[in-house]
């Protein structure tokens, strides 16, 4: 067992400085980016799907709930990667997840849609709770900035994917959206060649009680958790009610999408630094500069006027969804005897607190409007400051545990 108590009469050596693999983190963001294209499919096809399947608005809004669905078995998934092999759940999400999400235009009923997006909300959830701790081995003794690397990769692919599957079918047409899903089976191939030598993130056949350290650690990871439930409520809603904010502001809803879009870019720039800070800095004290700064960051865009309005929000951006890789790497670190495991923590309790949000978020703009409700959001990270106050940064043994 990985305790936290130093032994005193035995010096301990300093541990000799881990190289940070450039070529797999690389590869693993990349990975990362190919695969969170398509999750992103859904709603642009949504409009298409009701058109061909009849479909209300409430049932063509509820097809997310199968894609999110996932969150639950995170955990679960993250579990079972860490006994088995993490490389086979990494090396075939992009293939399977690419070919549930690109089928989903050729299948002739709301149950066949409903249950291709509850596997590849399956599959989505794959990638997610191994590959991080993946990360975490090649890294070396850099992984704010090699968790900086991958969540960068996933907010570009994010990005990208509603370009990739509006532009295929305009080309070949919705019974022919399977073709996008070529860059995700080309993508699984060569993670197949080229993840094979990346370590297990546990030793073979170990079988690690993880009861007693999560008694041991529920202090820090009860606030880790509370920490990520909060915080999503804030990107949960900021990733849905964006665009609908903008034009309460008197912008055309070709410039709210722009406005969105540029967010989604700062956030990608924020990731890329927020964890690379974090080595150099710490990551309580990075998490307390960020949260201090989205305050002013958000006010600042919210109150701004129309010609400051774009780049405020690309500051905001930038600041409030810089924190992701710090949080994902304090997971890593506090678990490290099952880093798939703290990645399904970090992942399905993330997933289901943004979704949440939009809920929560929708039934108070109907209360207050949606501009009082957006303006309400900059108070969260005022609740995230203390917390981040409460946080530590975990013991050497205990970030060291697997090394």
């Amino acid at each position: 067992m990985f305790g936290f108590r130093n032994n005193r009469e035995t010096p301990v050596a300093p541990p000799h400085p881990r190289a940070f693999e450039t070529a797999r983190v690389g590869l693993l963001s990349i990975g990362h980016a190919i695969h969170d294209m398509y999750p992103a499919f859904l709603a642009p096809l949504l409009p298409l799907l009701r058109a061909k399947l009849g479909l209300s608005n409430t049932l063509a809004g509820s097809l997310a709930t199968f894609l999110r669905s996932s969150s639950l078995a995170q955990p679960l998934i993250g579990y079972l990667a860490d006994r088995t092999s993490p490389r086979l759940f990494v090396i075939l999400a992009p293939a399977t997840t690419g070919l549930f999400m690109s089928l989903t235009g050729t299948v002739p009923s709301y149950g066949f849609v409903a249950l291709l997006l509850f596997c590849a909300g399956l599959s989505h959830a794959c990638y997610h709770a191994p590959a991080p701790a993946m990360i975490a081995r090649v890294a070396g003794d850099r992984m704010g900035t090699g968790m900086s690397f991958f969540m960068t990769g996933g907010e570009l692919g994010r990005a990208l994917g509603p370009i990739l599957i509006v532009l295929v079918v305009e080309w070949v047409g919705l019974e022919q959206g399977y073709l996008a899903a070529i860059p995700g089976i080309l993508c699984s191939l060569l993670l197949t060649r080229q993840v094979g030598r990346v370590d297990r993130t546990a030793r073979p056949g170990a079988r690690v009680d993880l009861r007693p350290i999560f008694r041991e650690r529920r202090g820090p990871l009860l606030l880790l958790l509370a920490f990520v439930w909060i915080r999503a409520l804030m990107a949960g809603s900021l990733g849905v009610f964006t665009p609908t904010y903008l034009t309460t502001r008197d912008l055309s809803l070709a410039q709210a999408a722009a406005g969105y879009a540029l967010l989604e870019l700062a956030g990608a720039a924020g990731a890329m630094g927020g964890g690379t800070l974090s080595d150099r800095l710490g990551r309580k004290r990075t998490l307390i500069l960020l949260q201090a700064l989205a305050v002013p960051s958000f006010y600042a865009m919210a109150f701004a006027p129309h010609i400051l309005i774009f780049p405020l929000l690309a500051l905001s951006g930038l600041v409030i969804l810089s924190a992701t890789p710090v949080v994902v790497a304090m997971f890593q670190e506090w678990l490290p005897e099952s880093r798939s495991l703290a990645s399904g923590l970090y992942f399905g309790l993330n997933y289901i607190g943004t979704g949440a949000a939009a809920v929560l978020f929708g039934v108070v703009a109907d209360q207050v409007g949606v501009r009082l409700a957006f303006h309400l959001l900059g108070l969260i990270p005022l609740v995230c400051i203390p917390l981040s106050f409460l946080l530590r940064d975990p013991p050497a043994t205990a970030s060291a545990g697997t090394h």
